[in-house]
């Protein structure tokens, strides 16, 4: 088999286990089956892990990466929010010319554990936004276009579970940026523990320096 049938195979392959992994979390998000199992996790390890996962598909892109050095662990189902991201920057490699910038942002203030994914390529239409999250739903409807219409549903579900939102902002010919929020419900340092039910959003921080 030479190189280009080779990287045939391997592309076709990918894109079937990624379809079958969104087909199995949307199935098990929209009968109840998959609940997140929360635990603290270090944001590096995180991105490290997506980017991995994605290195052949994003080495022909710039990739600008954000973490605050005083970012703390986050409170997180590691393997549905790396699916979140995963999905968000393959749909990037999918639809966005290569060479093109795209910023990853991470944020947390003490409530809240922000990302947002920045793209510059040709944005969404107006009239398509509100279509964008549904099963699917493919870029315009075209024929031609790539992919299955399940990793950005895949997206939002996978957000709700974790009791957070999603947010697109887009500008037809100048890119689009994902924003998601999830409550965190504080942080794992020296200065705080937290008790409470694994998935339970009523968490008590308990002060063990006082």
């Amino acid at each position: 088999i030479n190189k280009d049938i080779g990287e045939e195979i391997y592309t076709a392959a990918q894109r079937l286990h990624r379809l079958i992994e969104n087909l199995l979390s949307m199935s098990r998000l929209d009968s109840g089956r998959l609940s997140p199992h929360l635990d603290w996790y270090d944001v590096h390890d995180l991105v490290n892990s997506v980017t991995g996962l994605l290195k052949n598909e994003l080495k022909e892109y710039e990739l600008s990466i954000n973490i605050p050095d005083d970012m703390p662990l986050v409170y997180i189902d590691f393997g549905l929010i790396e699916q979140v991201i995963y999905n968000l920057l393959y749909n990037i490699t999918v639809y966005v010319p290569s060479h093109t910038l795209i910023e990853m942002d991470f944020q947390h203030d003490g409530t809240d554990f922000c990302i947002s994914i920045t793209d510059h390529g040709k944005g969404f239409a107006t009239k398509d936004l509100p279509y964008i999250f549904e099963e699917y739903w493919r870029v315009g409807r075209d024929e031609k276009a790539k992919g299955f219409g399940l990793g950005l549903a895949s997206v939002q579900k996978i957000v709700k579970r974790h009791k957070g939102k999603v947010h697109v902002e887009s500008e037809l010919g100048k890119g689009s940026t994902f924003t998601i929020k999830l409550d965190n419900y504080g942080k794992k340092d020296k200065t705080f523990v937290c008790r409470g039910r694994e998935g339970d959003a009523d968490y008590v921080h308990e002060n063990i320096l006082g």
